[in-house]
């Protein structure tokens, strides 16, 4: 009956996350992100037939998978971006299911499983109108894999461990930074069990084995396409680029300074969609004082992006784990024990990747809705073990609820997403506006306006002579330059060619070119 009772919530809490979802939808389903527009272009390059172009070492594939079946309904690409909402919403349903499987393993009553799956609805709905980004979906496939990892039947029987690798394997695909994480993850767990559940050592060992096996035949797979791609084996290029980006000669994304990139094929919106081709400066913290200085650097700098991202969530986060550690030295009780062990090893864990190089708040999705977890659990048996007063359990529990509310309320309240990329768009194709195009200024908007132009975007031009530039756009044959701004920037711009488009912004030009 507690059970019934148990699903009859969540449905209704899966209902109210849809009704807002419905309510939100129109003001947000055209929110768009460079990120996203790669997602795009490559699973249009998967429908096209347009393998060898589809397959991409910094962006992993599952996301773009997922919105093939969408990009078979919608071939417009506005249809793509309110398609990327779609799916972000589906992932978020399902990660509130994820939410509730590990809120029974952890044996809290039915009411206040219903309170965190309440209080969870907004973050959920920040989560899924924020960015496009596979971020959301690494979170929900990772609290999968864990909900069967904290199985009982993990320990009792041996398919747990194909499920627990697949669902390993699937985020992965998800996102590259997976791998590693999910080898010493699940490596360590299973020691942790053998040492503490000798009885099932046999079921625990082969479960081991059958997750190693599924992931790395699987992950093996996947790696192996993108090694032959780029001529060198690497589970992903993404980590290695990023790593190089916050190097102490790094001077940003080469986009933004190196001037005109031609994108890496024929149907790709901008350059951004491969930056595996990027040549940054590689560098190793060990080989001088100064890039050790530097690593260090990078480390505090992310701990404090850490705690400005709790700050945000009324540094619920760091409250959780006060309440945690509080919780394993007061409990005499050994699953409690293993329980904060489990979930407070598995945050510090994934978090400790990211710390290394860099940290951005969609990154530490998967470790925040742990975090929120491990509170109301620590809460719970704190309270239930009289170590803490009813009071003092009720105020928690408000704080904690409010953090969930609070951020996202002021991001639906003050972020104001609009038609305006798309509508500029419209103005520039009755202009006869497309091709390659380039500009000189404000690469963001310009990828997006190119992603809806059907057209390539070959970058921002570096600060030139007239000549210089002419030459330039010829060598690059760009069909139409952009130019944001005062016209003060070039003597004359007569130069450039014709112009065929302004407003407010920017100024359009049809590039007359000598080849």
């Amino acid at each position: 009956m507690e059970r019934i009772k148990n699903q009859r919530y969540l449905i209704l809490v899966l209902m109210l996350y849809l009704f807002f979802s419905v309510i939100l939808f129109s003001h947000y389903q055209y929110i768009i992100n460079p990120d996203g527009i790669s997602y795009i272009s490559i699973a249009q390059n998967y429908v096209n037939g347009h393998i060898s172009y589809a397959i991409n070492g910094y962006w992993s594939p599952l996301y773009s998978w997922l919105l093939i079946p969408f990009i078979l309904l919608w071939k417009v690409n506005l249809g793509n971006i309110i398609a990327t909402k779609i799916l972000a919403i589906i992932i978020g349903l399902f990660t509130l299911i994820a939410i509730y499987l590990i809120l029974i393993k952890l044996h809290l009553n039915n009411y206040l499983n219903t309170v965190i799956l309440l209080a969870f609805i907004p973050i959920m709905l920040y989560f899924t109108f924020q960015f496009i980004t596979p971020d959301l979906l690494v979170a929900c496939l990772l609290l999968y894999y864990l909900n069967f990892l904290m199985d009982e039947k993990y320990r009792k029987k041996e398919y747990m461990g194909l499920l627990t690798g697949f669902f390993g394997v699937l985020a992965f695909l998800a996102k590259s930074y997976v791998f590693f994480f999910f080898l010493i993850h699940f490596i360590f767990t299973n020691l942790f069990y053998v040492k503490n559940f000798p009885l099932d050592k046999g079921n625990i060992k082969k479960n081991l084995l059958w997750g190693l096996s599924i992931f790395l035949v699987i992950s093996g797979i996947w790696v192996g396409v993108i090694s032959e791609k780029y001529g060198v084996i690497t589970i992903g290029t993404t980590g290695s680029y990023n790593y190089e980006l916050v190097g102490p000669e790094s001077d940003g994304h080469a986009m933004l300074y190196k001037g005109l990139i031609t994108p890496p094929n024929e149907f790709s919106v901008s350059a951004w969609e491969d930056p595996s081709y990027f040549q940054l400066k590689k560098w190793n913290p060990l080989e001088s004082t100064e890039n050790f200085i530097h690593q260090i650097m990078i480390i505090l700098n992310n701990f404090y992006n850490i705690v400005l991202i709790s700050l945000y969530l009324l540094f619920v986060p760091f409250f959780s784990i006060l309440l945690a550690l509080f919780l394993f030295f007061k409990s005499n009780e050994k699953s409690i024990k293993n329980n904060v062990i489990f979930i407070l090893g598995t945050i510090i864990l994934y978090i400790g990747g990211y710390i290394l190089i860099i940290v951005e708040g969609r990154y530490l999705w998967f470790s925040l809705i742990l975090s929120f977890i491990l509170g109301f659990y620590s809460l719970n048996e704190l309270y239930n073990q009289n170590d803490i007063k009813l009071n003092f359990f009720r105020a928690s529990i408000i704080i904690m609820v409010a953090a969930l509310v609070f951020y996202p309320l002021l991001f639906f309240m003050y972020y104001n997403p609009s038609l305006g990329y798309y509508e500029t768009s419209l103005a520039l194709k009755s202009h006869g506006i497309e091709g390659n195009i380039a500009s000189n200024d404000q690469w963001e908007i310009m990828d997006y306006l190119s992603y809806y132009l059907d057209s390539r975007f070959y970058g921002v031009t570096t600060h030139q002579s007239d000549s210089e530039l002419k030459e330039t756009l010829n060598f690059y044959q760009i069909d139409y330059y952009f130019v944001w701004g005062e016209s003060g920037e070039y003597s004359s711009k007569g130069f450039i060619g014709e112009l065929v488009y302004k407003n407010q912004y920017f100024e359009v030009f049809k590039v007359n070119n000598s080849y």
